[in-house]
């Protein structure tokens, strides 16, 4: 972790990587020392899943869509947040842009899916 009493971060200085979600820039990570990690996404092609640990907090910047949340769905347009707790499964469809908060921070052995 660093010494400095601030950290910023820039979308634009992060590269677009593919996940299990759509493609995502990953602002804020564990591997950074934060406590949260935040990643901005663009939903394509989400796989269901779940996370034993981590709470997810869905804000939706742009467009409109559904999270499925274990078998129910959850319709979200712009400016509204979905707090998805563990260990419920989801996945989101639909042409979304979100903000996805992770506490704590997102850990890929905290990712599960089904067999």
């Amino acid at each position: 972790m660093s010494d400095e009493k601030w950290v910023k971060m820039s979308q634009e200085n992060v590269e677009t990587e593919r996940s299990t979600c759509g493609f995502r820039r990953r602002l804020l990570t564990k591997d950074d020392g934060a406590p949260a990690s935040i990643t901005c996404l663009t939903t394509h092609d989400a796989k269901p899943h779940w996370h034993e640990y981590t709470h997810e907090y869905y804000y939706v910047v742009k467009g409109e869509g559904v999270i499925y949340i274990d078998d129910e769905e959850v319709p979200v347009t712009a400016g509204e947040v979905v707090w998805i707790k563990p260990p419920a499964k989801h996945r989101a469809v639909g042409d979304l842009e979100s903000l996805i908060v992770g506490i704590p921070a997102f850990d890929t052995e905290d990712m599960y899916f089904e067999e």
